[in-house]
């Protein structure tokens, strides 16, 4: 577990949990800065597999990336323990929406507050598609475009975006174009 305490670790996925507005992918930018930049628990390239293991399996992406760390960090106790942190505070942000917050919520101050948190959790999620696209696009140095990975995003949007592919689709394709590319044609 290395320098990690179980303590430590539930811990900072409770405040993570805490701040993850707009769910999962809006916790993407924080998680990356906590346990990346400042904590330095996991590193940019173990956090950018982290994701693809995370989204590509069920569950909520939060879950998924703390029940994962949890157990690299800390085995199956870190597990479970990032994972009730993660969790916690969505289980009581919910309750208390649910009980005491509902009758608030066509309130002008209510609405306007959450106009707020709203556009941020889109600059969050911009910043977490930023930071991952950085590791995944350029090569490993850092300094030019991978551009095989680039061509698979480019065409994945596409799929996406313009073909309305169903996006387990999206991801098998892009898949096996990379295998294919890899191991038939060797790029």
């Amino acid at each position: 577990m290395g320098n990690v305490t179980l303590l430590e670790l539930f811990l900072e996925f409770l405040k993570i949990g805490f701040f993850m507005f707009g769910g999962g992918y809006g916790g993407i930018a924080l998680m990356y800065k906590e346990l990346v930049e400042i904590k330095g628990w996991v590193s940019d390239e173990e956090f950018t597999s982290l994701l693809g293991i995370a989204e590509s399996t069920p569950g909520p992406i939060a879950i998924n990336s703390a029940t994962w760390i949890g157990y690299s960090l800390g085995g199956l106790p870190g597990s479970i323990l990032a994972t009730m942190g993660v969790v916690l505070p969505a289980y009581l942000v919910i309750l208390t929406v649910v009980t005491s917050l509902r009758p608030y919520m066509s309130n002008d101050v209510v609405r306007i507050v959450f106009r707020g948190i709203n556009a941020a959790v889109v600059a969050l999620i911009l910043y977490a598609f930023i930071k991952v696209a950085k590791s995944t696009l350029l090569t490993s140095a850092g300094f030019s475009l991978n551009l095989i990975a680039f061509a698979i995003f480019i065409a994945a949007f596409i799929l996406l975006y313009i073909g309305n592919q169903h996006p387990i689709i999206v991801i098998i394709v892009s898949a096996l174009v990379s295998v294919l590319l890899k191991y038939v044609f060797g790029i």
